[in-house]
């Protein structure tokens, strides 16, 4: 079979040595999710921010956001270009992808209370309760983290119905505005900063996107984005062109 050349070859390069160099450029955007759901985390070059690096797991976390990244053996890199018809926009992309098995997830599809958020970025956040929104796809968890009462009691109330039919939890989580916390296998993305309010714009920096229209396909990642067969993108790297 002839080699994808959009495949990185793990032998010139390791994956996770790869992913740290990002991670470690400010420059550097991130996200992770599924088609129609994705948390996002960028940071400014100036902006403070604690960095953890080991063997296995690197961690970045300012005041608006976090990011992880594990090491995982069977990590393929996957090199291309965003889809477009403008060449200006034909920005390059890095999935790190894994094998369908490896990068299976819980897979939870109703509203489903995990509990206190033993693995947060911030030590202060892990004794804040976990909620699992439930949109169905294998490959990552989707999930908001709070200590507000009022929307524990709605999510709580939710437990066992999919997010977006269960009454006024949407409304309720635009309100108190928890943090989004967005995991797969390769890594996690925690958001700190608010949830805009209906026809509001995202902030800069850290931020998520939920479209239920798009989530009902119940697809990992576009149709035009180039992910070989078998594979399924864990978390994507948007480096600057000198990067």
């Amino acid at each position: 079979m002839t080699p994808n050349p959009m495949i990185q070859d793990p032998m010139i390069q390791d994956p996770f040595d790869a992913l740290t160099r990002h991670a470690l450029d400010p420059r550097t955007g991130w996200s992770l999710g599924i088609f129609g759901a994705i948390a996002e985390f960028m940071r400014d070059p100036g902006e403070a921010a604690a960095i953890e690096t080991g063997a296995d797991v690197l961690t970045v976390v300012t005041a608006r956001g976090g990011l992880a990244v594990r090491r995982h053996p069977a990590t393929v890199l996957v090199d291309y270009a965003m889809p477009s018809r403008h060449a200006e926009r034909r920005v390059r992309a890095r999935a790190a992808c894994l094998p369908e098995g490896a990068a299976a997830r819980a897979g939870r599809g109703v509203v489903t209370r995990i509990g206190p958020d033993t693995d947060a970025l911030r030590e202060e956040d892990r004794d804040a309760l976990l909620f699992d929104l439930g949109l169905g796809l294998a490959s990552v968890e989707t999930c908001v983290r709070t200590r507000a009462p009022a929307l524990i009691a709605a999510l709580s109330a939710a437990e066992g119905t999919p997010a977006f039919v269960a009454p006024g939890l949407m409304a309720a989580m635009v309100e108190h505005s928890p943090h989004r916390v967005f995991a797969s296998a390769l890594g996690r993305i925690e958001v700190f900063q608010p949830i805009p309010p209906p026809g509001g714009v995202s902030p800069d920096g850290p931020h998520t996107h939920v479209l239920p229209k798009l989530i009902a396909h119940g697809r990992t990642h576009g149709a035009s984005v180039p992910i070989p067969e078998g594979l399924v993108p864990c978390l994507s790297v948007h480096p600057t062109p000198e990067a």
